[in-house]
């Protein structure tokens, strides 16, 4: 069981997320439609976020990592299919522990992983879109941010 209801069209969870970053490049995680996204999910009643960021990359991409520490608390606001999703996620800097698999199985579909550049984001259609500024102008202090992503 994990901390995600749903109950009409509202939808509430707590995430994480992981910031995979080598080399000034981020790896993310590109859709069919060529919309970019962080590898994550949600975080399981007992399990602490760290500990979630750990198993969602391990499940997704096959590849431990060391938790180098927590980089932004996001409130994230949003509609997606006509269901408005309310998201508390927690965005971790991450280090792999060895080569990431390039395929992530998601929605009955492969998606391909990607190295980019984070001075590339603003170039890219990426969620959450906070990301593209943010990466580039991140202090190394944690920071909360309230997203709100307008359709």
């Amino acid at each position: 069981m994990d901390f995600r209801t749903k109950v009409d069209n509202i939808s509430f969870a707590v995430r994480v997320s992981g910031l995979m970053i080598r080399d000034k490049t981020l790896y993310l995680v590109k859709s069919p439609k060529s919309e970019y996204y962080l590898l994550g999910g949600a975080v399981a009643v007992g399990e602490t976020t760290e500990q979630a960021v750990k198993r969602e990359l391990a499940e997704e991409i096959g590849v431990a990592v060391t938790v180098e520490r927590l980089a932004f608390v996001v409130e994230n606001h949003f509609t997606l299919n006509d269901v408005m999703h309310h998201q508390i996620e927690f965005l971790y800097l991450v280090t792999p522990l060895s080569e990431p698999n390039p395929v992530v199985m998601e929605g009955g579909t492969n998606r391909t992983c990607e190295w980019v550049a984070i001075n590339d984001l603003d170039e890219i259609n990426l969620n959450p879109s906070f990301l593209k500024t943010a990466l580039k102008n991140w202090t190394g202090q944690l920071q909360h941010i309230f997203n709100r992503e307008e359709n």
